[in-house]
């Protein structure tokens, strides 16, 4: 999205925030292709996920509708999109798993995973969303970079700028935080 289309989402948060319902339309008709986007590209890694991009989309939409967020700007609005899409993934990997019979946690080797957020199945998932909440207690930034990377879709230049850090340190912590994540899958 360009920069004037950046600062027009903004413009729309805020009058949407100020009551006006009809930003709020235009502001789901403007961002609800990148929200999709955002849900095809986290399915691509999760070759097991039984939602459509178009139903990912439009169940991270009424999430992030229903809760009490208040997005300051396009930056927050997608980074609060790249949790949506990831809590509908683990609620749905979840549901999957309860409805089968002995769906238990089973022992994952990430060297085995070509990808920290592409599950090869829902237990799977759910270990990985466990160690990245694990992850935000010890670091919170290092967690959300992981988030807006993996579930979000963001670029590096684009999670640098979300969070006001330079690209090398997103390179940095990145690699930490994989690091990380992969001792955490490990045990």
């Amino acid at each position: 999205m360009s920069e004037h289309g950046e600062h027009d989402v903004t413009r729309l948060i805020v009058a949407w925030r100020g009551g006006d319902e009809a930003a709020r339309e235009q502001l789901m008709e403007r961002v609800y292709a990148n929200v999709r986007a955002i849900a095809a590209q986290s399915l691509r890694r999760m070759p097991n996920a039984t939602l459509s991009a178009t139903d990912l989309a439009h169940e991270a939409l009424i999430r992030m509708l229903g809760t009490d967020a208040d997005w300051e700007n396009r930056k927050h609005f997608f980074h609060v999109a790249a949790q949506a899409t990831r809590q509908v993934l683990v609620d749905a990997a979840r549901k999957r798993l309860a409805d089968k019979r002995g769906g238990g946690a089973e022992r994952i080797d990430i060297d085995d995973v070509r990808d920290l957020a592409s599950p090869e199945s829902d237990a799977e998932l759910l270990r990985v969303d466990s160690a990245l909440k694990d992850l935000s207690g010890a670091d919170t930034r290092r967690a959300q970079m992981i988030e807006l990377v993996y579930f979000g879709g963001l670029s590096r230049a684009e999670v640098a700028a979300a969070l006001a850090v330079s690209e090398g340190t997103v390179d940095r912590d990145l690699r930490l935080a994989r690091a990380w994540l992969k001792t955490a899958l490990s045990a």
